[in-house]
């Protein structure tokens, strides 16, 4: 792989998860589909759509398991970088290919 397509894996893994979490999706983008001042107004509807995701969706599953030493890499650079994703772009690329490969495979 020379090159990962961009948009093609986040469509890979929103399109596994409304498959696999389809009601916990579906709560969780009407939810946010609603204007609100308040962040923390669809934490419940997140929280539901991310258990979800870690126990039923395949994808999502062999990313974090092939993927594990990728995602702990960007992590500690998010962590060491305050949040700041610009500088953990080199991080990020890494999870991305590896986590594209995962689905490419």
């Amino acid at each position: 792989m020379d090159q990962v397509k961009p948009g093609y894996l986040d469509q890979f893994l929103l399109e596994d998860i409304a498959r696999h979490c389809p009601h916990q999706f579906l709560s969780f983008h009407q939810c946010m589909s609603q204007e609100t001042p308040d962040p923390n107004f669809c934490a419940q509807q997140q929280a539901n759509l991310s258990k979800c995701i870690k126990t039923s969706v395949p994808s999502f599953q062999r990313i974090q398991t092939q993927c594990a030493g990728k995602m702990q890499a960007y992590d500690a650079c998010l962590k060491m970088n305050k949040g700041k994703t610009e500088r953990c772009t080199g991080e990020l690329k890494g999870l991305r290919e590896c986590a594209f490969g995962t689905i490419d495979s």
